[in-house]
C-alpha cells in the first residue's frame, strides 16, 4: 500500500476501504506521508466527495488517533460550520449551563475568513484554552462549564488535518467537515449534540442543498455512535453580528449578557440554546426558550458567563481593541441593501483577524464594527463601519471597502 496509489484511486472517484484511509491520514499525523500528499489527497476528496460509509470509517479513525473523554452523566456540546460574527458559543455555553444542563465543548480555531471560537477566547488576557482532560472535566463537573482547543492527545488527527484544510481550499468538502465536527463531538464525550449549520455567503457552506447534505452526514454519523444530534441551518448572507474580530466579539457577546440588548445575535443564541434545552430536559424547544431567556434577563447567564472565564484565567477587564480607527463612511443618501458577510470577512481578514497559513499569527485587537443594518437609511458622510486597524497607513482598495450596497 502506498499513498500514491490511494491518491490516484480517490482522484479517479473510486471508494477508499477503511485500510487505506487509516494508512493515508495515520501515516500524516505520524509523518510518514508529506503535507503535499495530504493536501492532493484532501483536494481529490473536496472535488470527489465520499461515500457515508467513508465519512463513517474516517470518523471512526480521527477518533481513535486519540484518548475519549466520559463523565458520569449526559453532557452537551454544540458547534457552528463558521460564519461571520459568529459569537454563539460564548453566549449560549453559559445560558445551557445556568440552567443546569453540563457543557463540555471542543472548539476550533478559524476556517478560512471565518472566525472560530478558540481564536476569540485567546483574545481574553490570560485565558487558558489548552486545558488538560483533568481540568476540562473538573470545569464540567464544578461549574457546568469548560471550553478548550483540541489537546495533542484528544483527537490529535483532526487537528493536523483542520490546519492543513484551512490553507489548501479544502475546508468546503462536507465529508471532511462532517468528520472534522462529530469526532471532535464523540471524542469530548458530548451524549447531545446541536449542529448551528451556517448557509450562505459568508460561510463554508454555500447553498441549502449542501447545508442539508451536511446536516444528513451529521445525523447519520451520530446514528452510528449512539448520540443525539440535532441541526439548524441559519442564514450567512449577513453578518450575524455588528462585530467582527475576535477581541471586538468578545465585548460583543459580554453586553449582549450583560445587558440583554435586542439583536439577530441574541436571537439565533437563544433559538441555539432553547434545542440544547429541548433536547437534554426533554421539552418543547418553546418551553426551553423560555428558560433560556429568563437566565438571560435575570444576569444568570451573564453570571455563569463570569464564572467561566475566571474559572479558566481569563480577566474580562484586559480585553482590549486596536486605538487605531479608520472611519467608513457612506458616499450618497439612500438605504443600505444589503451588508455582504463575505466582503466583511474579507476585509477583517486583511485587517490581520484571519490566517492566510497555517503558521500566522493573528491580531486579536483588529475587526470591523458595523454601526447600521441592512434597511436603515443612510446620508452622505455618514459613518457607515469603524476599522480597527494596526496600521493607519494599511493597504485597503476601494473594492475591499465596498462591504455595503447603497440604492
Amino acid at each position: 500500500m502506498n499513498i500514491i496509489d490511494i491518491i490516484t484511486k480517490k482522484k479517479n472517484k473510486q471508494v477508499l476501504n477503511y485500510d487505506e484511509l487509516k494508512y493515508a491520514f495515520d501515516g500524516y499525523l505520524n509523518k510518514r506521508i508529506k503535507d503535499y500528499q495530504m493536501s492532493a489527497l484532501l483536494m481529490a476528496i473536496t472535488i470527489n466527495g465520499m461515500t457515508y460509509e467513508e465519512t463513517l470509517d474516517l470518523t471512526d479513525i480521527f477518533i481513535k488517533s486519540g484518548e475519549v473523554y466520559e463523565f458520569d452523566k449526559p453532557v452537551c456540546d454544540k458547534h457552528s460550520t463558521g460564519g461571520i460574527g459568529d459569537t454563539v458559543t460564548l453566549i449560549i455555553a453559559p445560558i445551557v449551563a445556568a440552567l443546569n444542563v453540563p457543557m463540555a465543548k471542543m472548539s476550533g480555531r478559524g476556517l478560512g475568513i471565518t472566525g472560530g471560537t478558540i481564536d476569540k477566547l485567546e483574545s481574553i488576557p490570560g485565558f487558558n484554552v489548552n486545558l488538560t482532560k483533568e481540568e476540562f472535566c473538573k470545569g464540567v463537573k464544578e461549574i457546568g462549564l469548560a471550553v478548550s482547543s483540541q489537546t495533542e492527545s484528544l483527537v490529535p488527527l483532526d487537528k493536523v488535518i483542520y490546519s492543513l484544510r484551512d490553507v489548501t481550499g479544502t475546508t468546503e468538502s462536507i465529508p471532511l467537515i462532517a468528520s472534522s465536527i462529530m469526532s471532535k463531538k464523540i471524542a469530548s464525550g458530548a451524549t447531545y449534540i446541536v449542529i448551528d449549520i451556517k448557509c450562505g455567503e459568508g460561510a463554508l457552506i454555500k447553498n441549502e442543498k449542501d447545508a442539508e447534505e451536511l446536516s444528513l452526514y451529521l445525523t447519520k454519523i451520530g446514528e452510528h455512535f449512539g448520540r443525539s444530534v440535532k441541526t439548524l441551518i441559519t442564514d450567512m448572507d449577513e453578518p450575524l453580528s455588528s462585530a467582527v474580530g475576535n477581541a471586538l466579539e468578545v465585548l460583543e457577546a459580554k453586553e449582549i449578557l450583560e445587558t440583554n440588548k435586542p439583536c439577530r445575535l441574541r436571537e439565533v443564541s437563544l433559538e441555539v440554546s432553547a434545542n440544547i434545552i429541548s433536547m437534554a430536559k426533554n421539552i418543547k424547544v418553546s418551553e426551553a426558550k423560555i428558560l433560556c431567556a429568563k437566565v438571560l434577563e435575570n444576569k444568570t447567564a451573564y453570571k455563569m458567563f463570569e464564572k467561566w472565564i475566571s474559572y479558566q484565567h481569563g480577566d474580562l477587564s484586559k480585553v482590549k481593541v486596536s486605538d487605531k480607527i479608520i472611519k467608513l463612511k457612506s458616499n450618497k443618501d439612500g438605504v443600505v441593501t444589503k451588508i455582504s458577510a463575505l466582503k466583511v470577512g474579507k476585509l477583517a481578514g486583511l485587517l490581520g483577524a484571519s490566517r492566510k497559513t497555517k503558521e500566522d499569527n493573528i491580531d486579536y485587537s483588529v475587526g470591523v464594527k458595523l454601526l447600521c443594518e441592512a434597511g436603515d437609511s443612510v446620508i452622505k458622510g455618514q459613518d457607515l463601519a469603524l476599522l480597527y486597524v494596526n496600521d493607519l497607513n494599511v493597504k485597503l482598495n476601494e473594492e475591499d471597502l465596498k462591504i455595503f450596497e447603497i440604492k
